[in-house]
């Protein structure tokens, strides 16, 4: 039976150390490369072939989000699994539009890990089991009412995009939010990839011209 080529990205060597030591345990997985970022990841990607790539969400250079989204555009026949600490249901379902297979946390077990990159080689959709209620709250937030091709916005994206037009800072916003700057970094990148905008000047218009602010 050929083995399920696994290719890791993760900023932090211990984690992909750990990973290493878990994965190559099984028998059905072979664990061809590792990168630091999103760039590395799609330097890999034209070089060598990977089934499975298991991928942070926050990375320098490129994050999770932006390279699923590079990686489903050249390399669609690659399964995308975020691994991550972050259970916001927005970020879940953002990266599940953009063509991610599955999002698991950190703290899942070996086994859950392994069964996981298994299914979503499959062609399996991959979730962390509590993560189905946040995705769920996500989609049924209620947003602030929009016509025709407009995205759906949430009411924490609103704030987000609010006090960037009242120019604070990110790590401003997060103490006004009580939440961490890399949650507050995540709506942004969200932001834009919504509104089809490269930085927050493009943000703001459109968030003026739609109406949100």
């Amino acid at each position: 039976m050929e083995k399920i080529k696994v290719l890791l990205a993760d900023d932090h060597q211990i984690m992909l150390d750990g990973l290493k030591a878990i994965l190559t345990k099984d028998r059905s997985l072979s664990i061809v490369g590792t990168a630091s970022n999103g760039l590395e990841v799609l330097e890999f990607l034209k070089k060598e072939p990977v089934d499975v790539l298991l991928l942070d969400l926050q990375m320098p250079a490129m994050d999770g989000l932006e390279t699923t989204m590079h990686v489903k555009k050249s390399f669609p026949e690659v399964k995308v699994i975020m691994l991550t600490t972050n259970d916001e249901g927005s970020i879940i379902t953002s990266l599940f539009k953009v063509g991610a297979n599955g999002y698991l946390l950190k703290n899942a077990s070996k086994e859950y890990l392994i069964q996981g990159i298994k299914d979503a080689h499959d062609g399996k959709k991959v979730l962390s089991s509590h993560l189905t209620e946040k995705m769920i709250e996500s989609l049924t937030e209620e947003p602030k009412k929009m016509d025709g091709n407009i995205p759906m916005i949430t009411k924490r994206e609103i704030e987000v995009i609010k006090l960037i037009a009242q120019e604070h800072t990110t790590q401003e916003i997060a103490d006004l939010l009580f939440v961490s700057t890399n949650t507050v970094a995540t709506h942004k990148r969200n932001l834009f990839v919504k509104m089809d905008v490269k930085n927050s000047v493009g943000m703001i218009k459109k968030a003026v011209d739609w109406g949100l602010i």
